[in-house]
């Protein structure tokens, strides 16, 4: 597969361009379970047997061929398959001819990668950039070079014989596996979960081959396969110039050539060797593709995000005790035309606020509305999905008008992304949907999509959306071509200068299509940022760069999961602001969100989820109002009131929500700081220049006390984390613990200065290693930091994950089976193991349901007080920021523009860039 991805429906485009399904499969009745396509399994079935005819006759040939006959006439048709040019027998050469071409291009592929995939590895894990170039570059220099010619550039100074010819093919292989090898371990050399495992000096080992060698594993397999076919082929070409066999050898590339001429006369002298020869190439094709789009029922979960239905301690739903009320598809028939809600509740049709009148006119995707088809653009009518016996939505259904938003509200793993998904025609692996769900009045499951261009998705994590090899600009202009508008052109045969302007009228209609999406967003159209690669953007950016994506695909729905996760007050005000104007326009829009400042400001219905079921649904502003249901009561609990300045929070970390009062926080007692920064500046590599992201930065922390860096996305807050923990190499300035300085990088500071300066990730789940434990993870922060033994570590981090809520069954399991907020308890056990005087929290409550973020600031709050922690919170959040900090810290353009105490600037902030952060207010649409 190339690095765009071949899959085009789980490409990094995914949900912002509907290319359209690789395969047809029959539509999947209402009401009937949508697994796994059978079309799926049939090609499975058919490769594993052209596979095996070919490798069977390979291996057991020789041994059924028996002792050769005397040659007869060339070509003759007698016997079972005739004979060959010289007279033998084509059956007895067709059952002699496979080893050669099979074992040859087997032992090829073999030392393809025995040799390959170390360098890919050696490329993708070093943290010096000339490592990289001088293994990477020889390979592309060679890369360059026509496989055919180096073929018999090589043939031709090479001894003959078929080591030689091994030797050779797997030469020309080389190249392509090291880089498919660096490609797949490049995420996961410089991911998350691998910078945990620094923080606590993992051993070389177990990243290397634990992590990024099994989390590369499929794509390595599934590319030996294609691999293995090329090798085939260059076997079978060499055999046709003379190179490595005997010109009469039993081989089946050699029958083929040389019976050619017979074709005509004796048609099985060539038909026989051929078609074994396309078989082993066609079924070992079709095997590999199974091997990239197949993943175990087991971590089915994991693609499903966060909704797997848990209650308070994180057990799942439906495994014990009362079970959730269910709505099945016949209390709400095919034939009802408005929203329907949970059984017995009558769910009132689209009301839309004061001031939000819909405008007349085209919609988004630029087609006029049509005055016929009154049906509603989405349709969903007793949505049921299930995982490995686990019920992650039952009996859900709802309607969205054209020009209407609909929020699906709830708790982390209430059942959200699973419906939003459902309308993009996806499920996770293993899940399986039943019920009916349109979109444009056109059924959709897993086996039959939306049509391309018809559902945009604005995912939760954005850095799963975007491409990791592809810079931003040329992703951008590959989707606003795709979904531009068709250039009229004139009658006739064009000529060509008109043609030239033609096409140079098409540029520039993309090059102002991107520019207007980014400007909608706020991020830059120039050429630096749009050369940029993902990785070289902060959360808050990517997240903005995936709804330019959805802007510019101008779908007749959109899907937006969490678009304001991680994004500042302002930010998150503009992509408010953003949803209502493409609601306005006439786009259905679906809102999967925890952030209920953004659904005051948006919605025009709601829908309340919890374990999968609506436990209320309404006018947004009826159900905000007064709650029928006691969930929906507690998550509206949860969240305080934007105009307020919560408390800090009681000790108990699992005590219910209750509101809160706005009583500032006192500041730390002074004394020595436990953490010192002075005039700290960093850059970052883009090309061969660098850009300076941090200027002259300076902050401390007391013992106790907690430090908030607050200030607008990209504006350096994370550069500066990193730099503080030692993940990012500062170009100057200083950091001290304690009153002494600490070492740059990790790699120089002691175990001492690691354990004592901890970091937990942003994104909790991408810092967890997928395939092992969670106990096992945090536990080799005590093994690698604190030299305990591994019996005596797991008990340790039973203890520290006790603390934060987490029982011992909940740990056990792999980071698929949590949800988001156990996993961020998680991370936050795994650095108080280690037992550290600093803790920073990276943005750790975005992305969380009220009741969850609630919890997480709880035990924060408790445990810096208990322990003696300093803490500092990069956040966007100013309820999380008003209930923890002592000190604020607010950046812009990676410079200090105002400092001082959190009592102050949450109330009488100086700066206009402060006020607009911290200052109450909701994020909603200009007036």
């Amino acid at each position: 597969m190339s690095p765009q991805g071949g899959d085009r429906r789980r490409g990094p485009l995914r949900g912002f361009r509907r290319v359209g399904p690789l395969r047809r499969h029959r539509p999947v009745a209402p009401g009937r379970l949508a697994g796994r396509p059978a079309g799926s399994r049939l090609r499975l079935a058919v490769g594993v047997a052209l596979l095996a005819v070919p490798l069977l006759v390979a291996v057991a040939g020789p041994a059924l061929a028996g002792d050769a006959a005397p040659r007869g006439r060339p070509f003759d048709p007698g016997g079972a398959f005739g004979t060959d040019f010289v007279g033998r027998d084509v059956l007895r050469q067709a059952l002699l001819g496979g080893r050669s071409v099979v074992g040859v291009a087997l032992a090829a592929t073999a030392l393809a990668y025995l040799a390959g995939v170390p360098l890919g590895l050696l490329a993708a894990l070093t943290r010096r950039r000339w490592v990289d170039e001088l293994v990477m570059r020889p390979l592309d220099l060679l890369l360059a070079v026509p496989s055919l010619i180096l073929l018999i550039l090589l043939a031709a100074t090479a001894p003959r014989g078929p080591a030689t010819l091994v030797g050779i093919v797997a030469l020309i292989g080389l190249p392509e596996v090291a880089r498919i090898s660096r490609a797949a371990a490049l995420p996961l050399a410089h991911g998350p979960a691998m910078e945990a495992m620094r923080l606590y000096r993992e051993t070389w080992w177990r990243r290397a081959v634990g992590h990024v060698v099994t989390g590369s594993r499929r794509v390595l397999l599934a590319d030996a396969g294609v691999r293995f076919v090329g090798a085939l082929y260059l076997v079978a070409t060499a055999s046709f110039l003379g190179v490595g066999v005997a010109p009469d050898a039993a081989d089946w590339a050699v029958m083929v050539d040389r019976n050619r001429a017979g074709l005509l006369l004796q048609p099985w002298s060539v038909l026989v060797p051929a078609a074994l020869l396309v078989a082993l190439a066609v079924g070992v094709n079709l095997v590999a593709d199974r091997l990239l789009t197949t993943r175990g029922d087991a971590t089915g979960r994991a693609a499903a995000g966060e909704d797997t239905p848990r209650d308070d301690a994180g057990h799942d739903a439906g495994r014990g005790g009362a079970a959730p009320e269910e709505s099945g598809p016949e209390e709400s028939g095919p034939e009802e035309s408005g929203p329907v809600g949970p059984p017995g509740r009558a769910v009132p049709g689209p009301r839309r606020p004061a001031g939000r009148e819909r405008r007349a006119g085209p919609t988004a995707a630029g087609r006029p509305t049509s005055p016929v088809d009154s049906r509603p653009p989405v349709r969903v009518v007793g949505l049921d999905a299930g995982v490995a016996g686990r019920r992650l939505l039952a009996g859900v259904s709802f309607t969205v008008a054209a020009g209407e938003v609909l929020a699906l509200v709830g708790r982390s793993g209430s059942g959200k992304t699973t419906a939003g998904r459902a309308l993009l025609g996806e499920a996770g692996p293993g899940v399986r949907l039943a019920g009916r769900v349109e979109v444009a009045g056109r059924p959709v499951s897993p086996a039959t999509p939306p049509p391309p261009g018809v559902v945009g998705y604005v995912p939760q994590q954005p850095s799963a959306a975007l491409n990791p090899v592809r810079r931003v600009g040329a992703v951008l202009r590959e989707v606003a071509r795709r979904h531009a508008r068709p250039v009229r052109r004139t009658p006739g045969r064009p000529s060509r200068r008109a043609a030239a302007r033609t096409t140079v009228a098409g540029r520039e209609a993309v090059r102002r299509a991107v520019a207007d999406a980014l400007a909608r967003v706020d991020l830059p159209a120039d050429r630096e940022f749009l050369r940029r690669f993902p990785h070289q953007l902060s959360g808050g950016q990517q997240q903005r760069l995936v709804v330019a994506h959805a802007l510019l695909a101008r779908a007749r729905v959109l899907v937006a999961d969490e678009p304001t996760t991680g994004q500042d007050s302002l930010t998150r005000r503009d992509v408010a602001h953003e949803l209502r104007a493409l609601a306005d326009a006439g786009l259905a829009v679906v809102l999967l969100s925890h952030d209920l400042h953004l659904v005051r400001a948006v919605a025009d219905r709601l829908v309340v989820l919890d374990a999968g079921v609506v436990v209320e649904a309404g006018a947004a502003a009826d159900v905000l109002a007064a709650p029928r249901d006691e969930r929906t009561r507690r998550l509206l609990a949860a969240a305080p009131a934007a105009s307020s300045v919560p408390a800090p929070a009681a000790s108990s970390a699992v005590a219910p929500a209750a509101p809160r009062v706005a009583v500032p926080r006192a500041a730390a007692p002074a004394g020595t700081p436990a953490l010192r920064v002075r005039d700290l500046a960093a850059a970052h590599r883009a090309g061969a220049r660098r850009r300076g992201v941090l200027h002259a930065v300076t902050a401390a922390v007391a013992p106790g006390g907690c430090l908030a860096v607050v200030g607008r996305s990209g504006s350096g807050k994370t550069t500066f984390a990193r730099c503080v923990a030692g993940l990012h190499p500062p170009r100057g300035g200083t950091v001290g613990l304690g009153g002494r300085p600490l070492a740059a990088t990790l790699d120089r500071r002691t175990r001492a200065d690691l354990a004592a300066v901890q970091y937990v990730f942003q994104d909790a789940r991408a810092s967890f290693h997928p395939h092992r434990s969670v106990l096992e993870q945090v536990s080799r922060a005590a093994v690698r930091l604190r030299a305990l033994p591994p019996a005596r570590a797991r008990d340790a981090a039973r203890r520290v994950l006790g603390e934060t809520g987490l029982t011992a069954d909940v740990v056990a399991r792999r980071p698929d089976r949590l949800s988001g907020g156990e996993l961020q308890r998680a991370a936050l056990a795994r650095a108080l193991l280690a037992e550290p005087r600093v803790v920073i929290c990276d943005e750790i409550t975005s992305g969380l349901d009220a009741v969850s973020r609630d919890r997480i600031v709880a035990l924060v709050d408790r445990l810096r007080r208990t322990r003696g922690l300093a803490l500092v919170m990069i956040s966007h959040d100013r309820d999380v920021v008003a209930r923890l900090a002592d000190h604020v810290v607010v950046l812009d353009a990676g410079r200090v523009v105002e400092a001082g105490p959190a009592a102050a600037l949450l109330t009488a902030a100086r700066h206009p860039l402060t006020r607009a952060l911290l200052h109450p207010s909701q994020p909603g649409p200009a007036a």
